[in-house]
């Protein structure tokens, strides 16, 4: 007759030679709880969120959020999410984050991007095959409000011999400076495969009104200092 006793030592026996099992199971319960969460967790509707790229490096979006969010769900009430995410791309791009920008695009990530003009320019006017929408429509009916802004670096190629406003450039939006975002050379662009496009050029419009101030007195001799310095590394190498 088996002797199927429990005892301490057959106890002990037991968890030393198997322990794993256990291990494995907990491992596993907690990655298949996290796909079902993952799987079955609400996510608001494409016209009921904006995502907002912040393509800058040195750009304090911790500070931002913590002083914009409550004005910006006053002034998006209907919105159920607006999500502001950082891309840490700096003068010297980085492989990886470089990487992570291209995978974001070709994910069809954002609603809004406030990006370097020359980036911009590589990814292109959508009606070119290329990202970018064209701003002039919205422009032309008084929805996108440039308020003086000088479009001319906001164009890119059609794809014949015109130029077509797909960028809003952000160089006067000074305010930013308070958050470690220098908009010198920088464009906000809205992807053609937004879902909520309409939305997308009323936060441009937000971005224009919030962050539009006279250039800081301080302001023109940072950037010389910053072009010095610049000047100065390159000749080390």
């Amino acid at each position: 007759m088996v002797n199927n006793r429990i005892t301490k030592e057959r106890v002990r026996h037991h968890f030393t030679y198997g322990v794993w099992k256990y291990a494995l199971l907990v491992v596993v319960s907690i990655f298949a709880w996290d796909l079902i969460y993952s799987m079955t967790a609400y996510r608001p509707p494409a016209d009921k969120k904006i995502d907002v790229y912040i393509v800058q490096a040195s750009a304090d979006m911790e500070a931002f959020e913590a002083a914009e969010m409550p004005a910006l769900q006053e002034a998006f009430a209907d919105m159920e999410a607006i999500n502001f995410y950082q891309i840490a791309m700096g003068s010297q791009d980085d492989y990886a984050v470089v990487m992570q920008f291209t995978t974001y695009i070709a994910a069809q990530q954002g609603d809004l991007f406030l990006l370097p003009y020359t980036r911009a320019q590589e990814l292109g006017y959508e009606g070119n095959e290329g990202l970018f929408i064209s701003l002039e429509p919205y422009i032309e009916s008084g929805a996108l409000d440039v308020q003086g802004i000088d479009l001319a670096d906001g164009k890119l190629s059609d794809g014949q011999a015109g130029r077509v406003v797909c960028m809003l450039p952000a160089d006067t939006l000074y305010g930013l400076l308070d958050y470690n975002i220098d908009p010198e050379g920088l464009v906000l662009a809205i992807p053609g495969y937004s879902g909520n496009i309409e939305n997308a050029v009323k936060m441009m419009n937000w971005f224009v009104d919030r962050f539009s101030t006279e250039m800081p007195d301080w302001y023109a001799e940072y950037k010389k200092t910053q072009q010095e310095q610049a000047t100065q590394g390159a000749q080390l190498f």
